[in-house]
């Protein structure tokens, strides 16, 4: 069985450099208390239907949460996300076609001070 879609995405972002200097988690955010750690969490977020030997498309959530006071850091990791998927559609057999929609979100504070960004992918795949 292959992982789900959102464990495979995680994987290509490591694979990538793209998670360097990010805490990487699934389906949940969970803060471990340093304020100087920064985080990115992979979880699924809907689709199309899903049906043997056809193709569909799978939502991923990709929050970016950076540490206290550095901004820039969370900023910068989000550019080059979005930056890597428009430069490479097509990154892998086990993604498929993948794209950003709705963009960069106005990123929100958490009540500690910590930016975070919430992006959001569609991967179009099918076997």
């Amino acid at each position: 069985m292959n992982p789900p879609m959102h464990v495979r995405l995680r994987n290509y972002f490591v694979d990538a450099g793209l998670t360097g200097g990010l805490t990487t988690q699934l389906l949940v955010w969970n803060d471990s208390g340093d304020l100087s750690e920064a985080f990115i969490v992979f979880r699924p977020n809907g689709g199309s239907n899903i049906r043997n030997e056809l193709g569909a498309e799978y939502y991923v959530m990709v929050d970016v949460i950076g540490s206290k006071g550095s901004n820039g850091a969370a900023d910068s990791a989000v550019q080059a996300i979005i930056q890597r998927i428009q430069d490479n559609p097509l990154p892998n057999d086990c993604i498929g076609y993948i794209e950003n929609f709705g963009g960069i979100p106005a990123p929100v504070l958490t009540a500690e001070g910590r930016l975070v960004y919430r992006l959001q992918f569609a991967i179009k795949y099918g076997e």
